[in-house]
């Protein structure tokens, strides 16, 4: 699931991202609201946490464009105010919740779990934690761990961040920068490293699960397994 945080305090975001980013979710993270006005135009994800209070443009006024554009998808605001004026306007602009500062990450991850629940999914996703890459290959959501014919494959830490990483957006081109976001937390990384992952993780698999989409990214895709 791809999350988008807008959070203009360093501490506070990193620990959002980690938390977020180690439980399975893609987040892309924006320290002001006029990037999160530019790139929802273009890009749309599956949760939204804003905070208020944030540069150039405030969060209030992204939350109602996100509304506008994605009425469906849940929006969480935080933010360091209590003020029951700011939560009502809050709710007024399509807020799902309301999360006052400072939080519990546990507490922000049951509220997404409890949000995200009344999207309507199929319901063998919800239930069987199992996703069957191809005729050899699994990926268990609970454990994040990949299997090859029931035995479970080692990688190391980022090897396996990679593959939780595609696991998590099948079919979806990943781009160079969204490795780099997801694996090294937004630290800057060579793009020769990012491809040196990348082709480690291929090499250690039996099967041509990730393809290379020239001058884009990667992507990963079920293979027939009838």
């Amino acid at each position: 699931m791809k999350v988008l945080l807008l959070e203009d305090e360093f501490l506070l975001s990193r620990s959002i991202r980690t938390y977020l980013l180690n439980s399975g979710y893609f987040v892309d993270h924006y320290d002001n609201g006029k990037d999160v006005l530019d790139i929802i135009k273009t890009t749309r994800h599956d949760f939204y946490i804003l905070d208020i209070n944030t540069p150039l443009v405030g969060g209030l006024e992204c939350l109602k464009e996100i509304a506008k554009l994605y009425p469906e998808a849940p929006k969480i605001v935080i933010s360091a105010y209590h003020d029951i004026e700011y939560i009502t306007e809050a709710y007024s602009f399509g807020c799902s919740d309301y999360l006052k500062k400072p939080f519990n990450l546990k507490e922000l991850e049951i509220r997404i779990d409890h949000l995200t629940s009344k999207v309507p999914v199929a319901l063998d996703a919800i239930i069987d934690p199992i996703i069957k890459l191809s005729k050899h290959y699994k990926f268990n959501k609970e454990t994040n761990l990949l299997y090859c014919d029931d035995v479970v494959q080692k990688f190391t830490k980022r090897e396996n961040a990679l593959i939780i990483l595609f696991v998590s957006n099948l079919g979806q081109i990943i781009s160079d920068e969204n490795i780099r976001s997801f694996i090294w937390n937004g630290e800057y990384a060579e793009d020769a490293t990012i491809r040196s992952l990348v082709n480690r993780v291929r090499h250690k698999l039996k099967e041509e699960l990730i393809e290379n989409i020239r001058g884009f990214g990667y992507i990963m895709n079920k293979k027939s397994h009838d």
